[in-house]
């Protein structure tokens, strides 16, 4: 029976779910804790590697990998990964991209209509008893006419374009590439450079790459060029994001509000300083995780690695990154 190594530990119901998608003639192999040794000692009997984004795929990891076959990414991400050496081992590696596309598109506009509502901070209070609804009310602003800035244009900024369209709302935004006049004019989008995003929109939402170029791309610089009392979503990369930074711009006012679900370090530690500004919305980087995107990540992993052994490479679909 032919072995796949997961390095994510999935227990309950994600659990249930891959194995009701498992193919036929395979078993699963998990690490008994989520440690890069363990991972080392691990995939050694391993035909094949369903990487998640936590435990990097490194060369001293694939050193010891010596029935690997193929590796699939169970997301999309590719920072956990270290490419040269994957490509130095000669191992296939697939990547179903855009596959929880629509996940992330919907938390990212779920944390943007949150933030602007305040909702955190309403639904404490009227738990509470609090009940001024004027006050309280004019505390808010709507989505509608705001000027939204994305930088990088990926699957989920795309189609968080799309789910933007009725709130007739501005959009500015950076990528390394220009998008069609086409798509800009019928979007009511506009291209800039990332630091004339950040200076105009109402609310930045980030969809960039984690890279040497991107890490720590929001800053205390940076912060201090954008709008007074902007809203910062984050459902890319937890690195993208000077935490402490990020925290001393919510606690002066110089941002209004921020919706974070990717972290410098996951689980957040006891002193992450976002912890403690009532005026952030935190979430576990679930962004890309709910009922029907999972089934699917899942789904189309098996499907590959089912295919690949099978020797039908051409039925893959073009999800082959290395």
């Amino acid at each position: 029976m032919k072995t796949i190594l997961c390095t994510n530990l999935y227990k309950g119901i994600p659990l249930q779910i891959m194995e009701d998608l498992r193919p036929q003639g395979f078993q699963f192999l998990f690490p008994d804790a989520q440690t890069q040794e363990e991972l080392c000692q691990k995939i050694v009997g391993a035909d094949y590697l369903l990487a998640g984004g936590r435990l990097r795929i490194t060369a001293d990891v694939l050193a010891n990998a010596g029935r690997l076959r193929m590796i699939q990414r169970s997301g999309v991400g590719l920072d956990a990964l270290d490419l040269e050496a994957i490509r130095e081992k000669g191992i296939p590696l697939y990547v179903n991209q855009g596959v929880n596309a629509e996940s992330v598109a919907e938390h990212a506009l779920l944390l943007m209509l949150a933030c602007l509502r305040r909702l955190p901070m309403i639904d404490a209070q009227t738990k509470s008893g609090v009940w001024k609804k004027q006050e309280q009310g004019v505390q808010t602003a709507e989505l509608c006419g705001k000027t939204v800035g994305l930088v990088g244009m990926g699957n989920v900024a795309r189609r968080l374009v799309s789910l933007l369209k009725p709130f007739g709302v501005k959009i500015l935004y950076s990528n390394l590439f220009r998008e069609s006049a086409g798509y800009e004019a019928e979007n009511n989008m506009t291209f800039l450079t990332t630091d004339e995003v950040l200076r105009g929109a109402d609310i930045v939402s980030l969809h960039c790459a984690l890279t040497d170029e991107t890490r720590r791309l929001i800053n205390a610089r940076s912060l201090s060029g954008m709008k007074d009392g902007a809203i910062l979503i984050n459902t890319a990369r937890g690195e993208i994001v000077d935490a402490q930074a990020l925290a001393e711009a919510l606690r002066s006012g110089k941002l209004a509000c921020a919706g974070i679900d990717v972290h410098e370090r996951e689980p957040i530690p006891d002193r992450y300083p976002l912890k403690t500004a009532d005026n952030v919305i935190l979430t576990p980087h679930i962004a890309g995780v709910t009922a029907d995107s999972f089934r699917a990540m899942m789904r189309d992993a098996f499907r590959n690695i089912a295919l690949f052994d099978q020797g039908r490479l051409d039925e893959i679909e073009p999800f082959r990154y290395l």
